[in-house]
């Protein structure tokens, strides 16, 4: 199954390449929780670890906490920090800081539809130095009759400001459904593409996530 995911997703939405790549089948794990301040504004707070290397190694393990505000009905904005204990190809350590903003665009169309845009300005790194990111996401998400099911797909891209290139595209196809009335569970199909690198990457992602309204 995965090898025929692998195969659609290469077919439809990624260029033919005449360079080296390399790929990898990686599993990103989640668990969220978001708890309301005050009137329209909420804190969100995400552990999550990834594996690499066919999944067997260990390679990020992070801690994000978000502050999201909502504007009106169709516009939130949102600041955010993230901690991660990055693990490099050698298993050598290093730590890194992230720094975020983002804006948030929501709108349903005939009933089931919903259409969200992400516009992200962040900027990582640690006592090394820090490379600042504009990234894009653009999601379509739909709500089938009669059960809780939302199946979604969803395209990023990555603009690292200081080489004004887009270096990195994702793409991804994802299935949402609530365990419970606060407790929402997704998994997610998702590849990523890497331009402009020596050995560019193909990553081939699974991902699980769980997310919890106190």
């Amino acid at each position: 199954m995965r090898t025929i995911l692998n195969k659609v997703f290469l077919l439809l939405f990624l260029p033919l390449s005449l360079c080296a790549q390399e790929n990898d089948f990686q599993t990103w794990t989640s668990v969220s929780a978001s708890k309301k301040l005050i009137k329209k504004t909420d804190l969100f707070v995400k552990q999550g670890i990834r594996f690499r290397e066919n999944s067997s190694l260990k390679y990020k393990l992070f801690t994000d906490l978000r502050i999201k505000r909502k504007y009106n009905k169709h516009l939130f904005y949102a600041v955010g920090y993230r901690y991660s204990n990055d693990w490099d190809k050698e298993l050598d350590l290093s730590q890194r800081n992230r720094f975020y903003a983002d804006i948030y665009y929501r709108d349903k169309f005939k009933k089931r539809f919903l259409v969200s845009m992400r516009a992200r300005w962040q900027t990582q790194g640690n006592i090394q130095g820090y490379s600042s990111v504009l990234r894009h996401k653009s999601a379509l998400a739909y709500n089938i009759k009669k059960t809780k099911l939302e199946p979604s797909i969803a395209v990023e891209y990555f603009l690292y400001l200081e080489s004004k290139l887009i270096e990195k595209m994702r793409y991804t196809l994802g299935l949402a459904h609530p365990i419970s009335k606060k407790l929402d569970a997704e998994i997610a199909y998702r590849i990523q593409q890497e331009f402009y690198a020596n050995n560019p990457e193909n990553l081939f992602i699974f991902e699980g996530k769980l997310s919890y309204d106190l």
